[in-house]
């Protein structure tokens, strides 16, 4: 329940006086300002005033190098409290600098150093925070001859804005008193009635009378209520009537409209039944869906295995058929004494060319069965540890350049904060950055004259000054790109343009897994033939402050 502690009386009072006090306040500022300004302005225009009457009287003595008469009628300025200080300065032509000439400063003043470097710069009278400064050029038949420097002071200012705050606060504090002698008189005239009037309708609300009503009040405003209390008070009466009869009418409805609940609410419940067992039957056929589609993945990965297998070993299995076949021969001839040295040599070239293709297509098999067991995710489930990613780039660098030569051929190049530095899994985030390189050196640069591969790093902040956030790791090329046909299915397993050169198109797949399931992230590519790639990779880290 909210509670109701404003009043008429407290909104008149505060009314009248918030009112009459911001009136007399804006006038008091007004004029304050005003005054302040006047005062700020007239202080500036005696400060240049004295400035070039200094300057009219001295002009003589400087032309004719009287530097003691000069001090001599400076002492004439002590009679004026506005003056503090008076620097002569005499421009020398020939060095083009400025030497002192003559001074003057008040009795409870203390010298001040000299201003050569300020004089030049002072155009007209300013403010400073102790006093006001001006300064004018001396000049005879437009030739320079020195400069006056003075300081006079501002304690006009001062005390027109002391005076000024004093006045307002005076004004202020006798409005604010009036406004709440005149506050109370208007509470008397128009909230005594107001009060018999509440008086009466909480009467009428304790005793339910209806019938009673209102008199008539002097104030319009209050009549005019009062009136329509009455009204309402009638209607009131008419609605009690109604209500009562609506009521009878309502309970032998409620008795009608109970029968038809049950009997609804048996049809809602049949009806309930035979939606759970539809809603177990499609559970039942949605989980059939998903282990089929579980199957069929399984059997596309198992035939995609043996197929990549099936080629080197088919091969190796021909090639050491032959190699018996061969061997059998020359073990015959051998036998027979039958064997030439020609033959020899000829048996001996081919167990070479078997034992080679052998020794490929083992090593190729090898290579399937590596990639497979990479794609387990187990492998990877290292813990976070701190990465300055600076660092972690330098040492990548050099492990991509160790293992693959022609690498140097390629502007590798990466750009990420000196200061960066995160909390994530190492292991995945080298494997997702070395597999798009290798992948690169195999697919991308066949008609690159310049290849180039560019990294870039930037953290990406949840909120302001958050350390959790999100690490976008960008890849780009300038190669080939990616076939039209193939751009929809790159991450899929066994997809390569490059199979019979070798490769087993896992590399990207990995990428995909690694950054989904292991970095919890997501992957984006852009590709066009010829006009080179784009990886976007996106995955969250937590930014650590690096200790000094």
């Amino acid at each position: 329940m909210n509670l109701k502690v404003s009043s008429i009386k407290r909104s008149v009072t505060s009314l009248v006086i918030l009112i009459t006090t911001i009136s007399v306040t804006l006038a008091c500022l007004v004029l304050s300002y005003n005054f302040i300004a006047d005062t700020h302005h007239r202080l500036l225009r005696q400060s240049e005033q004295v400035s070039r009457f200094i300057a009219e009287n001295a002009t003589s003595y400087m032309v004719y190098n009287q530097a003691e008469a000069a001090e001599r009628w400076l002492q004439s300025l002590r009679h004026s409290p506005l003056i503090q200080h008076v620097h002569l300065y005499r421009y020398d032509p020939n060095t083009e600098a400025l030497g002192f000439f003559a001074s003057y400063y008040a009795e409870r003043e203390a010298p001040i150093p000299v201003r050569f470097d300020r004089v030049k710069n002072i155009t007209e009278a300013r403010f400073s925070t102790n006093y006001v400064e001006s300064a004018v050029p001396l000049y005879v038949q437009n030739t320079l001859q020195g400069y006056v420097y003075l300081r006079t002071s501002r304690a006009a200012l001062d005390e027109a804005k002391w005076y000024a705050a004093a006045i307002s606060g005076v004004i202020i504090t006798a409005s604010f008193i009036l406004s709440w002698l005149m506050s109370l008189w208007l509470r008397r005239v128009i909230t005594q009635p107001l009060d018999e009037m509440v008086e009466s309708i909480q009467q009428i609300a304790r005793d339910k009378n209806y019938d009673r009503t209102l008199h008539e009040f002097e104030l319009q405003e209050l009549d005019r209520v009062a009136d329509a209390f009455n009204a309402l008070l009638s209607r009131i009466q008419q609605h009690i009537r109604r209500q009562e009869q609506a009521e009878r009418e309502a309970s032998e409805l409620n008795a009608e409209l109970e029968l038809q609940v049950k009997q609804r609410t048996q049809k809602l419940y049949e009806s309930n039944q035979e939606l759970h067992q539809a809603l177990e039957t499609a559970h039942q056929y949605q989980s059939e869906l998903v282990q089929a589609e579980k199957m069929s993945s399984l059997a596309k990965l198992v035939s995609g295995v043996a197929h990549e297998v099936n080629t080197p070993v088919g091969l190796a299995v021909t090639s050491t058929s032959i190699l018996q076949d061969n061997l059998q021969l020359l073990k015959q001839k051998f036998a027979d004494k039958k064997l030439t040295s020609q033959e020899f040599q000829r048996y001996m070239s081919g167990f070479e060319e078997n034992l080679a293709l052998i020794s490929r297509n083992i090593k190729r098999t090898a290579d399937l069965i590596s990639n497979f067991s990479k794609l387990s995710m187990d492998q990877f489930s290292d813990d976070d540890r701190s990465l300055h990613l600076i660092k972690f780039w330098d040492e990548i660098a050099q492990s991509l350049y160790n293992r693959h030569p022609e690498l140097t051929s390629v502007a590798l190049s990466c750009q990420v904060a000196d200061d960066l530095i995160i909390s994530t899994r190492p292991g995945p985030l080298n494997q997702v950055i070395s597999q798009l390189v290798q992948n690169a050196l195999q697919h991308a640069f066949s008609n690159t004259a310049k290849p180039m591969i560019q990294f870039s790093f930037s953290f990406i902040p949840q909120s302001e000054n958050s350390e959790s956030g999100d690490l976008q790791m960008t890849y780009e090329d300038n190669g080939d790109g990616i076939p039209d046909d193939l751009i929809k299915s790159v991450f899929d397993p066994f997809v390569t343009s490059k199979r019979s050169h070798g490769a087993a198109g896992l590399g990207l797949h990995l990428v995909y897994n690694l950054v989904v399931q292991v970095l919890q992230g997501h992957i984006e590519l852009e590709s066009q033939p010829h006009q080179g790639t784009r990886f976007k990779v996106v995955f969250p880290v937590r930014r650590l402050v690096q200790s000094k």
